[in-house]
Parts: structure tokens; sequence; C-alpha cells
């Protein structure tokens, strides 16, 4: 039996960053590691110049993401964006001034942006024992977040509150736990089809049956320098009616 903090994700758009090569900037379907971690430490309030305290909050935390939403759709946006070039004299405090203090150098930038419309996940979070804040602390951290939060972009406002709640369990009797309130609550997002449900997790899970392993380049490692390292992603199905 483990303990989890279960909580909500839906935003009318989300985007969650993969590797960015060329001018297409790519979601994935489901939350990457990085911006779960992200999301906690916002709540919390740790800014990102504590790289220390950051990549040892890393470490101690693994999630399990289930999505869920009937009406899920895939939007590319034409994007473009000003920005000076670079001049490792110069440093800009705000945007403006940015654009403003040296207009001839402003250039623009043209790419594409990926994102998933009306997607609804639940996520597991199970904390090890020397973590640095306990899942009751990221409970309340959520419901009263220091920061903003936003779901990969922040263009990306949520738009449900989280709803945090510790459950004890297998992580399949979790996710059936939050199936079943989102039944009563959330009927337009979300509608049941299948007997057997698709999740994701990363370390040890009861009660899903593995059916397939990957790995991922979302695991941060450096903040400042924007560096990631593996992880290994496992998916698989439990019965909703057990």
């Amino acid at each position: 039996m483990s303990r989890y903090l279960l909580f909500q994700l839906y935003a009318p758009l989300v985007s969650w960053g993969t590797a960015a090569v060329g001018e297409v900037r790519h979601t994935d379907a489901i939350p990457t590691r990085s911006a779960l971690l992200g999301l906690l430490a916002a709540a919390l309030g740790i800014s990102r110049e504590r790289e220390e305290y950051l990549n040892q909050f890393n470490q101690h935390y693994c999630f399990a993401v289930l999505p869920l939403s009937s009406r899920e759709q895939w939007l590319r946006d034409y994007h473009t964006t000003q920005v000076p070039r670079e001049n490792k004299k110069r440093r800009y405090f705000t945007r403006r001034e940015e654009l403003t203090q040296a207009p001839q150098e402003v250039g623009t930038m043209l790419s594409s942006r990926e994102y998933r419309c009306d997607a609804y996940y639940l996520v597991a979070v199970s904390a090890e024992s020397d973590a640095p804040e306990d899942l009751e602390t990221l409970a309340q951290a959520l419901r009263k977040p220091v920061f903003p939060l936003y779901l990969g972009r922040k263009a990306c406002p949520l738009a449900l509150p989280l709803a945090p709640r510790i459950l004890e369990g297998h992580l399949a009797d979790v996710f059936r736990a939050g199936e079943k309130q989102l039944e009563q609550d959330l009927a337009l997002l979300y509608l049941p089809a299948q007997p057997l449900a698709l999740c994701y997790w990363e370390g040890m899970a009861e009660g899903v049956e593995v059916m397939e392993s990957r790995q991922r380049n979302d695991r941060p490692i450096s903040r400042q320098r924007w560096q990631f390292g593996t992880r290994m992603q496992y998916s698989g199905k439990y019965r909703r009616d057990a």
C-alpha cells in the first residue's frame, strides 16, 4: 500500500514540450516530468534561481498520469516572436526595454507551436521518505500556490481547481477513486467508454499491468543550463470496474 497525492489538470490549451528541432515546437500527449515538477515548485514558491535546492527537490518524487478527456483535440499555432540579436555586453531588465532600446537589432523568429485542446488528466504523486516536502505540504501548496500556475506555457492557465487530496492504496485503486468523483463533477469532459484505462507512470506501481516501457528525456538536471536527463516511463492498463 502506498500514499499518493492525487490532483487534476485541465485547461482549454496545454503544451507539454518535447525535444525541439527546427521551427516546430511539438507537444507530448501527457505531462512531462519537468512540467509536473515545475508545477509543484511554483506552487511551493521555489524560485528558479535556487538551483541547488531544485536539484534536490527533483529527485524525490514519482509521477503517474491518467489521461481522461473524451473531447481532446490537437492544434498547431503559427507563432512570431520579436527578439534582439545576442549581445553579451548588454543586459535587458524588461521586455519593453529589450524591444525599444535597440530597435535596429530586433528581428523576428518564426515558429509553429503545438497544443492539445480540452485535455484532462489525473496526476498521482508519491514521495520518498527523505523528500524535502511531504505530500500534505504539496497538497496545501496546490490549494494556495505562491506563483501562478500554468500547463506547459504561460499562455495555458488552469481552467479548474487542482482539487488535491491524499489517498492510500494501489495506483489503480487511487485512479479508480479519482474517476468515480469525475463521473459526477465533469461529465462534459469525461466519458469513459472502455472497461480498461491506460495510464503512465515511473518507478513502482501496483495494480497495473505493464504493457510498454520507453526512455524519456524530460528529467531536469540544470534549470540554468537547460539540461535534461533520461528516465524510464511505463504504460499499462487496469480495469475500471475491479
